[in-house]
């Protein structure tokens, strides 16, 4: 099995590298890169991905 990495940034978002899968309540799958960064802070017009508007909120944990 490959290791994933997941590493939380700073006021940011989480960093996944390594392959993974996504998948929606309804089951459908999102898709993936081998390095990915979902969105942490709830504001991004993208999510489950970041889109760098963590940038513009409060720190958070």
């Amino acid at each position: 099995m490959e290791k994933v990495k997941i590493t939380l940034v700073p006021n940011g978002p989480a960093k996944i590298e390594g392959e993974i899968q996504l998948q929606t309540l309804a089951g459908d799958v999102l898709e993936t890169k081998t390095l990915t960064y979902l969105c942490r802070c709830g504001k991004s017009n993208k999510k489950p991905y970041c889109d760098g508007t963590h940038k513009t909120c409060e720190p958070f944990e």
